[in-house]
């Protein structure tokens, strides 16, 4: 009886097939990447929204958008008294006051507003009395402020700061700030400069009247990054610059400032809350002082930013925008005309 031969695939066969395979596969990746990031970009947009809703919401029952930064001049000053961060007044950001309306309103309930979000320094009271009361809500994390595209990071006060007195709380960070507008933290001129009336800031009392370049025309809020752990910036707890809140002296995902003051990176307010990662698009330089500290808006998304509009709408803002006409769309009332074309 003869015996049958088996025949199988040969070596020259397999790594045929092996290399066809490997040729498909990166056919097929950008695009399964693409349409990840996709939706990811529209997870995105809908946070976007449903917060640009939340402001409508706000100024329909307040008459006046969620102020910037809640704060008072401290006991004992002047009316011209300016505390800055950690300086004995409340500095509850923008959002808080809008906890009930995307369903937060149990968060809403157990935060101590009189403390706010660093503390209250009347009565005795230390001043970071509110950043140590208020620290399990700021620990929570607000799903509607994590863009998915970026990475989740914790912050912690590094415990090289004041001796590790106010490394014990750790806080959530977030993906969208509020627009301060072409300045620096303290929003005033920076040298012949003129500074232009953003949505938000310090004085608390906008309201959709006084958005005199429509609110179509008008970033209200737009994205920002998650710094490391002991990196300020994504804080949303804080409007410190990165953090609560965004300027327009670098346009989106760059680093050159339009004035040529400062270059490079995020103008940080001290040297130890900068954690540079310049791979990660998130360069910073320290020891701006809170006066003079900016960052910009800043995102994983390839070619651009999502920005929200006065009036709730959401779009997406190039690179390439050109740094006036960002700036232009960050003002209240400069009177400019742009084209949507323009961003």
């Amino acid at each position: 009886m003869s015996a049958r031969r088996h025949r199988g695939f040969t070596l020259i066969e397999l790594l045929v097939v092996v290399a066809i395979i490997g040729v498909l596969v990166a056919l097929l990746l950008p695009a399964v990447q693409g349409a990840r990031e996709a939706a990811r970009r529209t997870q995105c947009t809908n946070n976007l929204k449903q917060l640009g809703l939340a402001i409508q919401n706000y100024q329909s029952q307040f008459n006046v958008i969620p102020p910037g930064r809640i704060w008072a001049p401290r006991p004992g000053k002047g009316s011209g008294d300016f505390p800055t961060i950690f300086s004995g007044t409340q500095n509850t950001t923008w959002f808080n006051l809008m906890l009930p309306l995307f369903e937060q309103g149990t968060m809403a309930n157990a935060f101590n507003f009189d403390l706010g979000a660093e503390g209250y320094a009347g009565s005795g009271l230390e001043p970071a009395a509110g950043f140590f009361a208020n620290s399990t809500v700021a620990n929570t994390k607000i799903a509607i402020f994590q863009c998915p595209s970026d990475r989740q990071i914790l912050f912690q006060i590094s415990p090289q700061y004041v001796g590790g007195a106010l490394s014990g709380p750790v806080l959530t960070k977030g993906n969208y700030a509020v627009s301060w507008g072409n300045t620096n933290w303290r929003q005033r001129a920076i040298g012949p400069v003129p500074y232009r009336d953003s949505a938000f800031g310090h004085k608390g009392n906008i309201t959709f009247a006084k958005v005199r370049d429509g609110l179509s025309n008008t970033v209200f809020v737009a994205e920002v990054l998650q710094g490391a752990k002991f990196d300020v910036r994504g804080v949303m707890w804080s409007s410190i610059p990165g953090g609560g809140s965004f300027m327009t002296r670098f346009t989106p995902n760059y680093f050159n400032d339009y004035i040529g003051a400062q270059s490079g990176g995020d103008y940080l307010n001290q040297t130890i809350f900068c954690v540079s990662e310049p791979v990660l698009q998130l360069p910073c330089t320290g020891g701006a002082g809170d006066n003079e500290a900016f960052a910009a808006s800043r995102s994983r998304h390839p070619g651009g930013i999502n920005i929200g509009m006065g009036d709730g709408s959401v779009h997406f803002l190039k690179n390439s925008i050109d740094p006036k006409v960002w700036i232009a769309l960050n003002t209240i009332l400069g009177g400019e005309v742009i084209g949507s074309d323009a961003y």
